[in-house]
């Protein structure tokens, strides 16, 4: 045999992967599943955490929004549990809830309901306590929280509950400073 013919059927042998390659692969393929697969099993909770993120996200806007515009802003949280919506001041649940500014070119009322969104059905709000009993928390128009009465708020807190679960978010009387902890 000539030195071509060789280098040819050299070339020829080497196009196919060999077991001990194919060994190393799948060997590698395991570890990395191995390694992400429980992490993968924690996606569920990411559904109660975006809640959380959400609210809190509202909480501000609404405070931001009051600044803005410099007139009372209310998040009222529903009785049942399963949302909010952002009110304008005089704050009639039905006629003075504000347009939601990202939706389709903001013709969507400000109301956030978990059991109309199938990522957040097994999401609820447990609790919701501001003022000493109150289900929402106003916003003056410098963004400070106001009771009912229109003197300064002493705060309060809420409860987001989920199937992998729980946090409180908390809201400061005098700044409105937004803070969240994780509930055993």
């Amino acid at each position: 045999m000539n030195a071509q013919a060789i280098r040819t059927e050299s070339n020829f042998n080497r196009r196919a992967f060999t077991l001990i390659e194919i060994l190393i692969v799948v060997t590698l393929m395991g570890i990395a599943a191995t390694m992400l697969i429980p992490n993968m099993s924690n996606a569920v909770s990411f559904e109660t955490e975006a809640v959380v993120r959400q609210v809190v996200a509202d909480l501000s806007f609404a405070q931001s929004d009051a600044m803005a515009y410099q007139s009372a802003r209310r998040v009222l949280f529903a009785e049942t549990g399963t949302g909010y919506r952002i009110l304008a001041s005089p704050f009639d649940p039905e006629n003075d809830v504000l347009y939601d500014p990202i939706s389709d070119g903001g013709s969507d009322k400000y109301i956030i309901d978990f059991a109309a969104d199938a990522r957040f059905r097994m999401v609820s709000i447990e609790s919701v306590d501001f003022d000493g009993g109150n289900n929402f928390i106003t916003y003056d128009a410098i963004g400070g929280p106001i009771n009912g009465e229109n003197t300064a708020s002493i705060g309060g807190s809420l409860i987001v509950n989920g199937s992998d679960g729980r946090f409180q978010i908390h809201v400061s009387g005098f700044t409105g400073r937004v803070s969240v902890e994780k509930l055993e």
